[in-house]
């Protein structure tokens, strides 16, 4: 039987990104073989990323799905993410594949994550069905501080995810893990940062997805550090981290006037900006945007989102304090 439109509006897709050997592979493995995991459509960019290659191997386009024991679906996208996500939709609308309720899209490890958000966050073919529900990194307690030191993947990876995943820490010990979660949150401050292990999956999947969207930030966190100003956090390979606590509402001009003037002066130096703020109608929004693209602030209801709302944050390459702080004004935070 055919499925029908989604009362909650369109479903959420998160990006699941992590470097080489970070332990994403084997995380979401078992993500897909838990019941908690469901309701989840999985788009796998390669073949054999979470070792289902000997179901997809001989895939000869995007529309081939494998269903798993545990009800989530798999799929390989060999065309372009787009068509891969239309299609899915549209089997699903058809009744030809379980009525999935979210979508994880997984990156390379070597992949710049910004194209991806980009993509999902303001392709019209894409938000006519779906949204942009946030990014989810994983970091890997053995070898994850090498990582960061080397890789300007890595370090962008980390710095523009909502929430991160420590792996292998039953393999560290607590010294080695301090110190990562140390360097995590030097590259972002906002973020949760949760270990996951085998003996945790049922509880990780949706410890790590659900909600995300109204979680982008953690203001008591931001709050509770110690400055008068904007929180900096000077990471490797110029980019830099921005964070800013509101001091009052946000009015829909001043929105207008700070989203023209990041795409005109700022543009490509804009790895992600991010936050909850309270708006002169009287509404909580969550903003989000990536380089020149911004979408629309999403209402965040709840008095605990309200309790938790009031910052933004800015994650910025090759800008000055100075720049930084002209590119916030408009907002009049």
């Amino acid at each position: 039987m055919p499925v029908p439109a989604t009362a909650t509006g369109p479903l959420p897709v998160y990006l699941l990104t992590g470097f080489l050997g970070s332990g994403k592979t084997t995380l979401l493995s078992r993500l897909v073989r838990s019941s908690r995991f469901a309701d989840t459509a999985v788009v796998i960019n390669e073949f054999g990323e979470i070792g289902l290659d000997h179901m997809l191997v001989g895939s000869a386009d995007d529309t081939d799905v494998v269903l798993l024991d545990s009800g989530c679906l798999c799929c390989a996208a060999t065309s372009s993410l787009q068509d891969t996500l239309e299609s899915l939709y549209y089997r699903r609308q058809r009744g030809e594949i379980p009525a999935f309720t979210r979508v994880v899209v997984e990156t390379s490890g070597l992949a710049d994550p910004c194209p991806v958000i980009n993509t999902l966050a303001a392709d019209p073919l894409i938000a006519r069905h779906y949204r942009f529900g946030g990014v989810v990194a994983t970091a890997d307690a053995l070898h994850g501080m090498a990582a960061l030191d080397a890789y300007r993947e890595a370090s962008t990876q980390i710095a523009i995810a909502d929430r991160i995943a420590l792996t292998k820490a039953d393999l560290a010990d607590e010294a080695a893990i301090g110190a990562l979660r140390a360097a995590l949150r030097g590259y972002n401050a906002s973020a949760p940062i949760r270990a996951v292990s085998p003996d945790t999956v049922d509880e990780d999947a949706p410890a790590l997805f659900d909600g995300l969207r109204a979680e982008h930030l953690d203001v008591a966190a931001l709050r509770a550090a110690p400055a008068a100003g904007p929180l900096a956090h000077v990471l490797r390979y110029g980019i830099v981290s921005y964070a800013y606590t509101q001091s009052r509402p946000v009015g829909w001009e001043d929105y207008a006037r700070w989203t023209r003037h990041m795409q005109r002066q700022v543009g490509d130096r804009l790895l992600r900006a991010k936050g909850i703020l309270h708006w002169t109608d009287g509404t909580l929004r969550a903003v989000h945007g990536v380089r020149h693209v911004f979408s629309v602030p999403e209402p965040v209801a709840g008095a605990e989102g309200a309790a938790r709302a009031g910052a933004m944050v800015l994650i910025v390459q090759d800008m000055s304090a100075e720049d930084v702080g002209e590119a916030i004004r408009p907002l009049g935070l």
